[in-house]
């Protein structure tokens, strides 16, 4: 009994992912630029919208993404995509970027270090980091999948307006509802 105890504690602690981001790794954008993933000394915050061209789910969220970035940047907070996708490259990721009319770059996640890292496992998946690096909020951009109501919750919105107002989340963890990416 208490061999599976403790086993299922470890696996629960293993599955988890970090409550923080270290690395000062940068990841090559669509717009020819080395971008860090960690705030930077303007930012208050960074959102990191995990990315796939293929994602049935993420397109039909590009409109709310494009307002989300409209309403909060000029709050100090940045925004990236970032494509994990073992089939992911500059041209086709620069191409979307265009097409989806992204304010901000989509970033090459060669090998899905950072999404492993974070634990994204599907497009949608956002995470908001702190200047420190601190993991604020995970999960979904909202509540819908593909079919938008005007009634979804705001997850990701309503962690930002939190925040910036210096209060915790009201939602510091929901689920996203995308497409599985596909990792190495």
């Amino acid at each position: 009994m208490r061999l599976a105890l403790a086993f299922a504690l470890l696996t629960a602690c293993a599955a988890s992912p970090p409550a923080r981001v270290t690395t000062a790794e940068r990841l090559e954008g669509t717009d020819g630029a080395l971008h860090a993933v960690l705030p930077l000394d303007r930012d208050a915050y960074t959102v990191v919208i995990f990315f796939s061209a293929d994602c049935h789910v993420l397109a039909a969220h590009d409109d709310r993404i494009r307002k989300l970035v409209a309403d909060f940047a000029a709050r100090r907070v940045r925004f990236l995509a970032v494509d994990p996708e073992v089939d992911a490259n500059l041209a086709r990721d620069r191409a979307q970027a265009e097409q989806r009319r992204y304010p901000f770059p989509v970033l090459l996640d060669r090998g899905g270090a950072l999404a492993r890292s974070l634990g994204a496992t599907y497009a949608s998946y956002t995470v908001v980091l702190d200047r420190e690096g601190n993991v604020r909020y995970r999960g979904g951009i909202d509540s819908d999948r593909v079919h938008l109501r005007d009634d979804a919750t705001p997850y990701l919105a309503d962690a930002l307006t939190d925040l910036l107002a210096g209060n915790e989340p009201r939602v510091a963890e929901s689920k996203a509802l995308g497409c599985a990416l596909r990792l190495r």
